[in-house]
């Protein structure tokens, strides 16, 4: 089922909405990581082909992906929720050109 996201809502959150894209996008990528990290895809060596006489069994302990909750969704309910605090990370300050002379010289 869809539903719409209350984009006014997280407007409430930050005035730069370009801000939390980064923000959700970056959770999203997260989830996702976990997600494959949990259920890895199979894989094949080259020397094995897909050839079956009749349909294989269906691998039941892996989820329904068609009924998941995509994660930007998700990421962006948990910006909704509170549950996502984030800050900005300061720069290194900068070496003076001096220093970088000095550097180079020896």
């Amino acid at each position: 089922m869809t539903e719409t996201l209350p984009f006014s809502k997280l407007t409430r959150k930050s005035d730069d909405i370009f801000e939390l894209v980064v923000v959700a996008a970056k959770r999203a990528r997260q989830i996702n990581a976990l997600r494959m990290a949990q259920y890895p895809l199979p894989t094949m060596v080259e020397e094995q082909e897909e050839t079956f006489e009749e349909t294989p069994p269906e691998i039941t302990d892996e989820p329904a992906w068609d009924y998941l909750e995509k994660p930007t969704t998700l990421a962006i309910n948990e910006i909704l929720e509170g549950k996502i605090n984030y800050r900005y990370m300061t720069p290194e300050k900068e070496k003076p050109l001096e220093e970088f002379d000095s550097e180079f010289s020896e």
